[in-house]
């Protein structure tokens, strides 16, 4: 991917500002080395609202730009699993995580 190729999926997302942020909060959370971001921890830092940022994750998802885990609440920190696949339907929450070629082009 390159960098003009993301900031046309930026675009796509119809939410532009949105999808910025969050593009750039997980790059922030990659140099800290963590793999990614939860939901509930975007929406504080961010101040957007969980339904739009839901939408946006998921058109990002489509465009190949982050992908989407999914974890039972139950568990924390370690004891947290997380999947590709929704267990636990609604229960679940979501973890965002950056693409293989959107990590490749931000570690350049």
């Amino acid at each position: 991917m390159t960098f003009t190729e993301l900031d046309a999926a930026l675009g796509e997302t119809g939410r532009r500002s949105l999808a910025t942020r969050l593009i750039f909060a997980l790059a922030d959370a990659l140099d800290s080395d963590h793999s990614g971001l939860d939901l509930d921890e975007f929406e504080q830092q961010s101040g957007y609202v969980r339904t739009n940022i839901r939408t946006v994750a998921s058109a990002l998802k489509k465009l190949g730009v982050i992908d989407i885990h999914y974890y039972d609440d139950n568990g924390t920190g370690i004891d947290r699993t997380s999947e590709q696949n929704i267990s636990r339907g609604r229960w679940s929450k979501q973890h965002y995580r950056l693409t293989d070629p959107v990590r490749i082009l931000f570690k350049r």
